[in-house]
């Protein structure tokens, strides 16, 4: 079964996780009740000329351990025209539009989504947004007052002339440089496969394993809205803050940003999602309840559906920047693992270490590792070892640079 873990299902697991929380003076035993599943749909259609997605799944009772995808539903998507844009599951949960297509401008969309069961879910429709462009995407080091932490503030400036579109919801696609602090231009292998003969010898790297290159999407709700400006111009927004002790910031970093214009509606929706996600407890004296989204079943109009269908323009940057641009001569942040130096004594362990990828070779115990030398063929030992995630980038990332990066 796919466990989902995204921005609308964090929120209601945070509502549940808040129920095996302690309290200050005894832990508090939740009793067992009936649970009645509650669909959840995240759908959110862009003017992006794209394969479209949509996730369909199910909330979770107190005593699993996750959301888990709707299987076997007919997922489409009507335009006002009545076009029709069918979705197939690609995994558990996931549907994909057979075709690709972008939201126009002005045009009304809505959804329909039919569960194997035959009960069947359908939204309102909800028209395209005019875009507002991005005007800027940038980095500026700073001094976090919350974390109270040294950093990076990635910053977006953003204008929409016309004034129609006030709300807006940012998400990004962070990209980073990894190099292990303690690789070696050669790796340690098993020169037979004869067990009763074994050797570890070393070897020129076989694959590129110094420089890898690791993305990660945001999973938090950020918004926005020039309501209370005196324009609709979005200035200095700090979409997100990366404190300098951060290993990610260690090389080269990449962010793209992506802005959503959303609906008075939508805007509403998630900023509700948002407050629930950080509400700790449903124990608390504001009690949540159920957020309605725009979403309903056609044969129950009680039944309580999660989600919301939104269909939205998109504007996107992005921004590269060194750490050695803001922090020059500096001490790198503290790589992500710890680096022990090991030096395998007995040639038993150290076989045991490298056929399982435990420990990687970083230099001989003499500290001489410009150059491997030449023994007759024979295995010089010892070999100072560190862990394989120290001198090996594939264990964080991979070897094969993105289409969009620039050195």
């Amino acid at each position: 079964m796919k466990v989902y873990t995204t921005n609308m299902e964090i929120t209601l697991m945070a509502m549940t996780i808040g129920l095996s929380m302690s309290s200050c003076i005894e832990p508090f035993v939740a009793e067992a009740v009936d649970f009645n599943s509650a669909i959840v749909i995240e759908a959110t259609i862009t003017d992006e000329n794209k394969n479209q997605e949509i996730l369909v799944s199910r909330t979770f009772a107190l005593d699993t351990t996750g959301i888990y995808g709707e299987r076997g539903a007919h997922v489409s998507v009507t335009d006002t025209n009545g076009a029709v844009y069918d979705f197939e599951e690609s995994e558990e949960g996931k549907y994909i539009s057979n075709v690709s297509f972008a939201a126009q401008a002005g045009l009304g969309y809505s959804l329909s989504v039919t569960t194997v069961d035959g009960s069947v879910y359908s939204s309102d429709e909800v028209v395209t947004p005019q875009p507002t462009q991005i005007d800027s995407v940038y980095s500026v080091r700073g001094f976090n007052n919350i974390s109270l932490k040294d950093g990076m503030f990635i910053y977006i400036d953003s204008y929409d002339p016309t004034g129609a579109n006030k709300y807006y919801r940012y998400t990004y696609e962070e990209t980073y440089k990894i190099i292990p602090p303690f690789w070696s231009a050669y790796e340690t292998f098993i020169t037979t496969s004869d067990p009763l003969s074994l050797l570890v010898d070393l070897r020129p790297r076989q694959r590129e394993e110094r420089v890898c290159f690791t993305t990660a999407v945001s999973n938090s709700i950020i918004q926005e809205s020039t309501t209370n400006f005196n324009q609709n111009r979005i200035s200095r927004f700090p979409v997100r803050f990366i404190s300098r002790e951060n290993y990610i910031l260690s090389h080269r970093y990449s962010i793209l940003v992506k802005q959503y214009v959303q609906s008075p509606e939508a805007y509403a929706y998630f900023r509700g999602l948002n407050d629930l996600s950080k509400s700790g407890s449903i124990f608390s004296q504001i009690q949540t309840g159920f957020l309605e989204g725009n979403i309903k079943s056609e044969q129950n109009l009680d039944e309580e559906v999660v989600g919301f269908f939104e269909v939205s323009s998109v504007s996107e940057k992005r921004v590269f920047f060194n750490y050695s641009d803001y922090f020059p001569e500096e001490k790198l942040p503290p790589f992500i693992a710890d680096c022990t130096f090991q030096i395998p004594n007995q040639e038993i362990s150290l076989i045991f270490l490298v056929e399982n990828e435990i420990l990687e070779f970083f230099q001989f115990a003499d500290g001489d590792d410009d150059e491997r030398p030449d023994n007759g063929g024979v295995p010089q030992y010892p070999y100072v070892m560190v862990p394989t995630i120290c001198g090996d980038c594939n264990v964080l990332g991979s070897n094969i640079k993105p289409d969009f990066w620039i050195d």
